[in-house]
């Protein structure tokens, strides 16, 4: 008899043991990882990004969600933190990495850190116009940097549209690279760009967005590279109030999600999550593109002094940029080619 109570027990407190390591693996872990959907578990999926309601990352992954939603029949559900909640693009990104965080739609320069092929797209003055871009972007070229990312744990899923980036500062009108010597250039952390702004005769600085506001207010930094809608949308022009429509780079947004959370959905999810993807990165390219005129029509109402194009002298741009072409040549030589052949 005592050797059967001894058995009980015995098998008592292994089942306990069994049950605490079932309870306690995901939690420890610190992981937001979505269930799989099977059994008819829905799926929720925590997204963040920097967009404040207004601009187009918001409106057109607001509506991206809705379309999974209802592509999935509701099996698919988005839990979104927007405007900067969670932290800066660098620190979200890492999220997405390490599966604290499940999606985002990050700067491409930020993810540029992580995957360094993915930097070639964001060369000074690269593309020939926008449809050279978005031929670039949704073509060979675009697919292959978007499949460079499952190396590090990232889906890339599609390259949305932050816009043509140009030069704002609390200084003075730039209408030539010589304008800009010496000024205090706020960049995002990426080789390239620092090199870049380095070429121009500025002194380029590092430094999370979420900083910037506060960063040309206390005149830690004189200015730095906005798309028009990031420019209005954040109300840096308060800060900044000289915009040159210089076009120094095109700053797409990837749209990324955890590898291994991808990986562990069903292969129907899947195909609408990258196809849906696929689709409103068209969406959010137009929908950033018509907001523009009201955007510079809101800025000008607000004293910000926009100069435009034909205002600036362009090729002393061009060239002042030729070195980071030269030293970049031997890394990103063979992308450059091949963008510059699209047609």
């Amino acid at each position: 008899m005592k050797g059967i109570k001894l058995l009980f027990m015995i098998a008592a407190v292994v089942s306990l043991l069994a049950l605490t390591a079932c309870g306690g693996g995901a939690k420890d872990s610190g992981k937001n990882q979505a269930n799989s959907g099977k059994d008819g578990d829905v799926i929720t999926i925590k997204v963040g990004h920097i967009s404040p309601d207004g601009q187009a990352y918001a409106i057109g992954f607001n509506e991206y969600a809705k379309a999974v939603e209802e592509a999935t029949n509701g099996k698919v559900k988005f839990e979104i933190f927007g405007n900067g909640a969670l932290g800066g693009e660098r620190e979200m990104l890492e999220g997405v990495q390490l599966g604290t965080l499940d999606m985002s739609v990050i700067t491409t320069g930020v993810v540029t850190n992580f995957v360094p092929e993915v930097s070639v797209i964001e060369f000074p003055f690269l593309f020939r116009d926008l449809d050279h871009t978005y031929k670039t972007l949704d073509g060979e070229v675009g697919q292959e940097l978007l499949d460079k990312m499952s190396d590090v744990n990232l889906k890339g899923i599609a390259f949305w549209e932050n816009g043509q980036r140009h030069l704002a500062n609390s200084k003075k009108p730039i209408k030539s690279v010589e304008d800009l010597k010496g000024l205090k250039m706020r960049t995002i952390e990426s080789e390239l760009l620092l090199d870049t702004y380095s070429a121009l005769g500025t002194n380029a600085t590092p430094m999370a967005f979420p900083e910037v506001y506060s960063g040309l207010q206390q005149g830690v930094i004189d200015g730095s590279d906005f798309s028009t809608g990031v420019y209005y949308t954040t109300n840096v022009y308060e800060q900044s109030k000289h915009f040159s429509e210089v076009g120094l780079y095109y700053a797409s947004a990837t749209l990324v999600m955890n590898q291994e959370l991808f990986a562990s959905l069903p292969e129907e999810i899947q195909k609408v999550i990258v196809d849906l993807g696929k689709e409103y990165a068209q969406k959010e390219r137009q929908i950033n593109q018509d907001l523009m005129e009201d955007y510079k029509k809101n800025l000008v109402e607000k004293g910000v002094e926009i100069i435009p194009e034909e205002d600036i002298d362009m090729e002393s741009f061009r060239k002042a940029v030729q070195p980071v072409y030269e030293k970049h040549a031997e890394r990103y030589g063979d992308y450059v080619e091949r963008i510059q052949a699209v047609k």
